[in-house]
């Protein structure tokens, strides 16, 4: 008896350790797809890492800065393939001039729309002086890094009203699983990535414009259909971001919510099949 008691604990210890050996192996084996939903108050940033490269798309206001300098540098980043201004608004361009500054970076995506700012005048002459290749965007355009694909689906027109809907519109795809970074886009892009035909279904959505009643109609959430809902705004912001009719649209449609005024950094992390989120 006892020593088959000693052999089922010497049994019981050999599959602990292959159980704990698989894990471990299938986890660091397996390309992980990481996007990080920065904290920079009333703004947008966010990375995105791979094993295939590194994107970032905006960075906040001019105060914001060096928040996403040093995140970028808490995560090893030296190198960024590609920095995404999506318009020219300076809580999303703002951030990026110290950054633009740091870093090493392959291209910048910029739309050709200007903006008579000062913050927009920095942007673009630390563009320039730094040398970086820059891609005007004409949607649909896609690239790729690694087996990651990405798809610019807006701005699908020229003469908006609105800077916001001059916002690019970035729909990611890993394996099984899509982001949508709907920037500040409001309805009008929205009817107009509907109208194109886009297939733009995606399990997480970066909420447009903050949460704002301006973005993020009904038949555009509809077309979307996320799991996920991530909404970047600053804790008790002047402009009440985001509104509540969207909290209540994105309820109703039993989606979670994630928000950088509650959760601060949000990240989440996919094998191209399942979601992970902190």
């Amino acid at each position: 008896m006892h020593k088959i008691k000693k052999l089922y604990v010497i049994i019981s210890f050999i599959i602990v350790i292959l159980v704990v050996f698989i894990f471990f192996y299938v986890y660091n084996n397996t390309d992980y797809v990481i996007v990080h939903f920065i904290d920079v108050g009333q703004g947008k940033s966010t990375l995105i890492q791979s094993p295939y490269g590194t994107i970032l798309i905006d960075g906040g206001d001019v105060s914001a800065g060096n928040t996403v300098v040093s995140y970028l540098f808490n995560y090893n980043i030296r190198y960024i393939d590609y920095v995404i201004a999506t318009h020219p608004h300076s809580d999303h361009i703002g951030g990026l001039i110290p950054v633009i500054r740091t870093f090493d970076i392959g291209n910048i995506i910029k739309t050709n729309r200007s903006h008579d700012t000062l913050i927009y005048g920095q942007f673009r002459e630390v563009i320039s002086s730094n040398d970086i290749d820059i891609i005007i965007p004409y949607v649909p355009k896609k690239f790729t890094l690694g087996n990651i694909e990405f798809e610019i689906i807006a701005p699908n027109n020229r003469g908006y009203s609105s800077l916001n809907d001059y916002s690019i519109v970035i729909l990611m795809t890993y394996n099984d699983i899509r982001f949508l970074f709907a920037a500040d886009a409001e309805e009008m892009s929205e009817i107009e990535m509907l109208m194109q035909g886009y297939e733009i279904d995606a399990d997480i959505l970066q909420v447009g414009h903050h949460g704002s009643i301006t973005s993020t109609s009904y038949e555009f959430l509809q077309a979307v259909s996320p799991y996920i809902a991530v909404i970047s705004a600053g804790r008790g912001n002047m402009y009440g971001h985001p509104n509540q009719p969207i909290l209540d649209r994105l309820n109703d449609s039993s989606i979670l919510i994630y928000r950088t005024d509650y959760h601060g950094h949000i990240v989440i992390s996919t094998d191209g099949n399942n979601i992970f989120v902190k």
